[in-house]
């Protein structure tokens, strides 16, 4: 259930964790699974982004997208942009799968140009990280609460 729950997005890591440890699953094997699904659901969305992308690409003749002079629409969208120009893949896939959602993330990194081995590497990295702070926090946190 862990594992399913960690593949939806919006739900991912961030609620399966915390359900599993209330739920009283030992708190190790649920930040694995949170984790891996998570993980397997944010892969399979850049891999498959970047096939159709690959295919668009193929129809229009285009060798790259033109993605230097991408204005997003969306609030969300620009403050992702500027971390996108700041710091990177890698700080916008650790502040954004922290912040918002992994698959948002992913999705907004491969719109922004990203090579999707640089991308999935550093989504494995992040997620990992967030898995186990958000394990560890939650564990530390019941225990304290029910003391």
């Amino acid at each position: 259930m862990i594992f399913v729950g960690g593949t939806i997005p919006f739900i991912e890591y961030m609620l399966a964790i915390p359900a599993g440890i209330i739920a009283g699953v030992p708190t190790i094997p649920v930040i694995i699974f949170g984790f891996a699904g998570n993980l397997i659901g944010v892969i399979l969305l850049i891999w498959l982004f970047d096939y159709v992308l690959a295919i668009r690409r193929k129809r229009k003749n285009q060798n790259k997208p033109d993605m230097d002079n991408y204005t997003p629409k969306s609030k969300r969208a620009q403050k992702a942009k500027k971390l996108w120009d700041k710091y990177g893949i890698p700080g916008l896939t650790f502040f954004g799968t922290g912040l918002l959602s992994s698959h948002a993330t992913a999705l907004m990194a491969c719109s922004f140009g990203g090579n999707r081995a640089y991308i999935s590497i550093w989504m494995v990295i992040s997620l990992a990280i967030w898995s186990i702070i958000t394990g560890v926090a939650v564990h530390f946190g019941m225990d304290v609460f029910f003391r």
